[in-house]
């Protein structure tokens, strides 16, 4: 972890509304989890496209392009990116 620097919840989002970002974030069990994700919806597929409405409170929300679909991220948990 001694490459990875530490980013804000609101510093990642303005990413992701960029394009791709791999990040870094902790999981409640400890475990250390790598995740691709954007907001740029040019690259979230038609099926998967937001239909409205606000994700769950005090989460950071992006799409994982590895998983497909939508994930969030408590805005308690740590983040890094490369």
């Amino acid at each position: 972890m001694s490459s990875l620097k530490p980013i804000s919840h609101s510093d990642l989002k303005d990413k992701l509304r960029k394009g791709t970002v791999k990040f870094y974030f902790r999981k409640v069990g400890g475990e250390l989890r790598s995740a691709i994700g954007t907001l740029d919806l040019n690259q979230v597929p038609s099926i998967a496209q937001p239909k409205g409405g606000k994700g769950p409170a005090h989460c950071t929300a992006y799409y994982d392009l590895e998983k497909g679909w939508w994930r969030t991220i408590s805005e308690s948990q740590e983040i890094w990116v490369e």
